[in-house]
């Protein structure tokens, strides 16, 4: 490495960005490295937009604004595209030429013009789920990451991300993800990308830089056009069948995903549901009328 490294992550919060941009930077520290992680984000729950951006050098790095020019981006959560949280000019902004952009995505090519960058793919969320039991795609990304970065050598890099990984979590879950970390790093691929930048306008809502100072809620009503569904790649599924009607999931839905009307439960709002479980815990049938279940990853 003869010079300074910059990544930027795309990611929701939950979703483990921050963490493993914080390991990525502890462990190369560890190999002699000069290094940075710091994220950006409001005052925001699961769920929301979050990046968090690393630094990685031989030298002293006295810089500690945003970088403005960047060698990787990496999206943990394609939503955030096809939801038009973040849209492809900030995902590619600040982008070398012949950059790295780095997808959670089990897809081999993809719709989006993505200019000169070079795109790598990887089913990370599916890795996750496999062996760790939780869509927390951060670990596996972080494998694909060292790998076409050539960061470090892996066993040596899984070595230090296992003593990471087990200063806060059981032996059983660190085993799970130097697993995932395994697979993240050997099954990412190269894959093809439309050229060119064409820029999409997207009808964004305002983010917390966009609230009025005190975050004074001007507008009554104003949450029911977030769709907090995106935020989730699970969502929870109804069967009218064996429901009895008791409501006892509406109270404690925290998003208002339950469609109740005229005393009747209807359903389930998939554009509000971001699959937390609380209905599911409340719902007192047997069988349960509500479970959660796995949404088709978005296509980008």
């Amino acid at each position: 490495m003869t010079e300074t490294i910059s990544i930027r992550w795309h990611s929701r919060a939950g979703q483990g960005a921050i963490t493993a941009s914080t390991a990525l930077a502890e462990i190369l520290g560890r190999h002699g490295k000069f290094v940075q992680s710091f994220p950006d984000f409001g005052a925001e729950k699961r769920g929301a937009p979050v990046v968090v951006f690393n630094r990685i050098g031989n030298e002293r790095i006295n810089d500690v604004s945003h970088p403005a020019v960047i060698d990787a981006a990496v999206l943990l959560d394609p939503s955030l595209l096809a939801s038009c949280e973040v849209n492809t000019h900030e995902l590619l902004a600040g982008l070398k030429e012949n950059g790295l952009l780095l997808i959670n995505s089990p897809q081999k090519k993809l719709k989006m013009e993505v200019g000169t960058a070079q795109v790598f793919a990887l089913a990370a969320s599916a890795i996750a789920v496999a062996e760790i039991g939780k869509d927390i795609p951060n670990v596996p990304i972080l494998g694909a990451l060292v790998r076409i970065l050539e960061l470090a050598p892996m066993e040596k890099f899984k070595q230090d991300l296992a003593q990471s990984l087990g200063a806060h979590l059981p032996a059983e879950i660190v085993a799970g993800n130097l697993r995932a970390f395994e697979r993240g790093f050997a099954e990412v691929t190269t894959i093809t990308g439309k050229p060119g930048h064409k820029k999409i306008v997207c009808a964004k809502l305002p983010g917390w830089r966009d609230m009025p100072l005190g975050a004074a809620i001007q507008n009554p009503g104003s949450s029911r056009h977030y769709a907090t569904g995106n935020w989730s790649h699970q969502t929870c599924e109804w069967t009218k069948s064996t429901c009895i009607n008791c409501q006892l999931c509406w109270p404690v839905c925290p998003h208002d995903a339950i469609i109740v009307k005229d005393g009747k439960m209807l359903g389930i709002d998939a554009t509000k549901c971001t699959a937390c479980g609380l209905c599911v815990v409340a719902c007192p049938t047997r069988p349960k009328s509500l479970k959660i279940i796995s949404k088709q990853s978005s296509e980008i």
